[in-house]
């Protein structure tokens, strides 16, 4: 038997701190903390970070808050016995002829064109409607942001959760019925019937900051299932 390493993956427009009060809750001195650059921290790391956990042996369990879930789980191969808890996630975002529920690629559109003229505005604006507060101008890596809403558009992880979705276990979704970023029709259709939903009435984009005790105790029930080594 052996224990799943702890990875946590932060969405757009945030960085790694946001899983402090969930980390305070936990004794996870193995965990990995990935920063996805959308405030200047160098990708290199991250990219070494990613390559070494997706080949090497031990099971991780990865914790993704919204576009973190998307995007980690794009990746695709990661050791047998891996699972993955999405809070505030979804497997896919961007609307689509089989897709309706999803956000209008319209609006991520003018996004990224606000991005060139105001970056500040637009981040913050984001921020504000998922219950995070602003952040200074002079922190954001446009481009960084600029790939995350790229990301937004274009990933869609809906085949890979269908067959995660077959392994009692393996996937499980905190989601706020609140949530002004990500509904609960966009919720519901972006995982397969295998995959369990756990809402929170009054929860909203933020449930690791707003419901950090609820999260931790999903990492701890996740992180107590033991996996065979392959």
């Amino acid at each position: 038997m052996t224990a799943l390493r702890p990875v946590f993956v932060h969405g757009w427009g945030c960085g790694p701190e946001i899983w402090t009060p969930v980390l305070a809750m936990l004794d996870l001195p193995s965990a990995c903390v990935l920063d996805l650059g959308y405030f200047g921290a160098s990708q290199h790391e991250t990219h070494r970070q990613l390559d070494a956990l997706l080949s090497g042996p031990q099971p991780v369990l990865v914790v993704g808050h919204s576009l973190g879930f998307l995007r980690v789980l794009s990746r695709g191969d990661w050791p047998k016995g891996s699972r993955f808890l999405g809070v505030n996630a979804f497997g896919r975002f961007a609307a689509g002829e089989d897709f309706p529920q999803g956000v209008a690629p319209r609006v991520l559109a003018r996004m990224q064109t606000g991005l060139q003229r105001d970056a500040a505005q637009v981040v913050n604006t984001f921020r504000a409607r998922c219950g995070a507060g602003p952040v200074e101008p002079d922190t954001l890596c446009v481009p960084a942001l600029q790939d995350g809403l790229n990301e937004l558009r274009t990933l869609d992880v809906r085949p890979v959760l269908a067959r995660l979705a077959e392994q009692a276990g393996a996937v499980k979704i905190l989601a706020g019925e609140q949530d002004r970023i990500v509904c609960p029709d966009m919720t519901r259709a972006s995982f397969p019937a295998g995959v369990p939903i756990t809402w929170q009435p009054q929860g909203e984009h933020m449930l690791l900051l707003t419901h950090p005790h609820l999260c931790a105790e999903a990492i701890r029930c996740m992180m107590s299932q033991k996996v065979e080594k392959p």
